[in-house]
Order: structure tokens, then sequence, then C-alpha cells
């Protein structure tokens, strides 16, 4: 997508290289608010075990409530279910499929509130 002349998209990957290493959950939220506000679409990497993270709901709850469009992506591979956040909203969900990817993305975009 990123090589596509006719698409106008910037990447930041606000992805965590290492866990944030604290229990005060209001410390992990202020970082977790900050990564998300940098975005305009949250899109859910959706992997074997997604679903029952820790903080995965609360951030693709917080994305809605900032107005940022949300989406989820299924790992290739993978057969865990979606988070119940992503279930309860309908949010648009694709497979390890670049068109599908597009597809996604941009509906996200369009239900931005």
């Amino acid at each position: 997508m990123s090589r596509n002349p006719n698409v106008d998209l910037d990447f930041f990957d606000s992805s965590l290289s290492v866990a944030i290493d604290s229990e005060n959950s209001s410390y992990i939220k202020q970082v977790l608010r900050d990564k998300i506000r940098r975005a305009s679409i949250l899109v859910c990497l959706i992997g074997n075990g997604t679903a029952w993270r820790d903080w995965v709901d609360w951030e693709i709850q917080k994305a809605y409530e900032m107005g940022k469009g949300v989406c989820g992506v299924r790992l290739k591979g993978s057969h865990g279910r979606r988070p119940p956040e992503l279930v309860e909203r309908n949010a648009p969900v694709a497979s390890w499929d670049m068109e599908q990817i597009i597809t996604v993305i941009e509906c996200a975009a369009a239900r931005r509130g």
C-alpha cells in the first residue's frame, strides 16, 4: 500500500517493542492513550490469543471514544476469536489478504466519528 502512488498513506507504528514496565494501570492507560491519539485508524492484529490479552478491549474502546476508525486483521494462519469490542461494534475484519486489508482500513476510515 505504501508504494501505491494513488494512496496517500503514512505509517506510524506505535506498537510496543518493550512491554510497559508497570503495574500502575493509570500509567499504562496514559501511555496507550498517547499512542492511540496519534493514529487515525486503529488496526487490531488478531492472533490466536488476542481476545484474551490484557488491554486489547480497552484500547479498542478508547479508539472509538476518540473518534478513530477501528478494524481488525487476522494474522496469517490464526484462528482465534475476535476481541469482544470488535464484535460488539461490528468492526470490519480482514483475513491476511492485501485487498481485504485495504478494504477494511478504508471502511474504518469512513466510519470514524
